[in-house]
């Protein structure tokens, strides 16, 4: 597969690795029923695999959560060696406007702080919460209790990276976004149309927001790898690179997300609990065999593996505590790294689909079915939902109190579009005004015994790792909607939608 993205490629077998490891990690993530998006492999000095699950592909944005914070730790990085910041900085001295809000202790917080995640706050905020917050992010954080001393305790919280961005654009008076694209991003050849989000204050949120390529992704690690090296040029100096990927902090605990906060050391809900990990440098997890690793919500990982001279990034749709693929990786692909015993890799890298649509009939769909579905009083906002046909697409309205708000989806395939579907609830709390790209299947299922016809769709909102399912059953005029989605840092469904049938059906389209 050739792309312009300036990465050698090369057979498995060319650096020594048995192609049959591919295969079999393959299949190991096929019948586990992980939902992977793409799958990156580099081993010393090519990428020996590159693997997307249609509808994602190689020139696609993903939502890369909680990556962004090993990004911004890159522009911390440059700043020091810049003599912009050092270590010991003060956070309160960076922002003395906020110094009167600031409860008693913050004086002790010193940049390296935010960077371990030992602030001293009880709990970490999550950009779920934030997201909502129409005033100040900077006022927001530095109001928190402080519960621990600075330096002495753990607790995972996205506003310590946001603080880190803030940090940096306050000292060397541009963005991270726009620091890093002169001295990383464009040496790199990173995608130009990269993308990271901006909080209220135009400050890019540090701890997540950032959408970039899976082959963006594996280049960061590889950077890293590398020693912040890049075709020969040091663009990141090699000891911020040692001691960011270090263990900073060991044996941590990462806090049971709730949506908006992670919670605090020992703090659990609903049968939650904290997740032990081997340790924490400069926003960079620690892992087993000597790796590190770069990691968002939902399944966005590059791991680092130092001995193997390798890097492994993958996109997905997983929850946070599912660590099924980062086993694949370091007990079944590691492994297998520099040990081919000659087999040959089979042409399965191109036939990769993510959730394919089943096969289907306009046949199968009740009469009548096409119309406006007038909604009962519903907590969503609710009005109406309007179903129709358009070619061999199915078209679903849904009017709320944003709008109206369409998906197309292709009977038995998937159609790809724009939408602006209403969807934060099930999306931590991600809902952009200009819409989300979607790429969606329907399928009509036969009525079943007791009358229902059904129909299900499937949207994969494919800059992202959500994906809906939408199902809706229809009787007699009445629809009952059910929608939920694969990930999410609360929720995974939504309360049921009841509704009725309110225009006239529109007549069925000739085919």
């Amino acid at each position: 597969m050739s792309q312009n993205d300036g990465l050698i490629r090369a057979t498995p077998e060319t650096t020594g690795t048995d192609p049959a490891v591919i295969v079999s990690l393959l299949d190991e993530i096929r019948g586990a029923g992980i939902e992977m998006h793409s799958l990156l492999v580099w081993h010393d000095g090519a990428l020996i695999t590159e693997a997307f699950w249609h509808p994602y592909g190689p020139h696609r944005l993903h939502m890369m959560h909680s990556v962004t914070k090993s990004v911004t730790s890159m522009a911390v990085g440059l700043a020091i060696a810049d003599g912009y910041l050092m270590l010991d900085d003060r956070v309160i001295d960076a922002f003395p406007e906020h110094r009167a809000i600031a409860p008693e202790g913050v004086e002790e917080m010193r940049l390296e702080h935010l960077l371990t995640m030992t602030s001293g706050h009880g709990r970490g905020i999550s950009g779920g919460a934030w997201r909502h917050l129409a005033t100040s992010w900077i006022a927001d954080f530095l109001r928190q209790p402080m519960t621990f001393r600075p330096g002495t305790t753990f607790v995972y919280d996205s506003a310590c990276s946001y603080m880190l961005s803030a940090m940096v654009q306050r000292a060397a008076g541009r963005t991270v976004h726009e620091y890093l694209d002169q001295r990383i991003f464009q040496p790199m050849g990173m995608s130009e149309n990269l993308r990271w989000d901006l909080s209220p204050e135009g400050i890019n949120a540090g701890g997540n927001g950032l959408n970039c390529t899976a082959a963006d992704l594996l280049k960061i690690g590889l950077l890293h790898l590398q020693g912040g090296r890049w075709q020969g040029r040091q663009l990141l100096p090699e000891d911020w690179v040692r001691a960011a990927t270090a263990t900073q902090v060991r044996d941590v605990e990462l806090g049971v997300l709730t949506g908006e906060v992670y919670l605090g050391p020992g703090e659990s809900a609903n049968g939650a609990v904290p997740e032990r990990r081997p340790g924490y440098g400069y926003q960079w997890w620690r892992g087993p065999n000597d790796s590190y690793s770069a990691s968002g919500l939902f399944g966005q990982t590059c791991i680092v593996l130092p001995v193997e001279n390798a890097v492994v990034a993958f996109t997905a749709g997983m929850q946070d505590d599912d660590r099924r693929m980062h086993r694949l990786i370091q007990d079944r692909l590691r492994p297998a790294l520099g040990q081919w015993t000659g087999s040959s890799l089979p042409d399965r890298l191109g036939a990769l689909h993510l959730s394919p649509a089943p096969a289907s009939s306009w046949s199968d769909a009740p009469a009548g079915w096409q119309g406006r579905y007038r909604a009962r009083a519903n907590d969503q906002g609710v009005r109406s939902v309007t179903l129709g046909r358009q070619g061999d697409a199915l078209l679903f309205s849904l009017t709320d109190d944003r709008g109206t708000h369409t998906v197309r989806a292709g009977l038995g395939h998937r159609i790809e579009g724009e939408t602006t579907m209403t969807g934060a609830r099930l999306h931590h709390a991600y809902e952009p005004e200009g819409g989300l790209c979607v790429a969606a299947w329907a399928h009509w299922c036969p009525p079943a015994s007791e009358g229902w016809s059904t129909l299900t769709l499937d949207w994969a909102f494919v800059e992202t790792a959500f994906r809906d399912t939408v199902i809706c059953r229809f009787k007699d005029g009445h629809l009952v909607l059910d929608r939920s989605v694969n990930v999410n840092s609360s929720i995974l469904s939504l309360p049921r939608i009841e509704a009725r049938q309110e225009t006239s059906p529109v007549p069925a389209e000739r085919t």
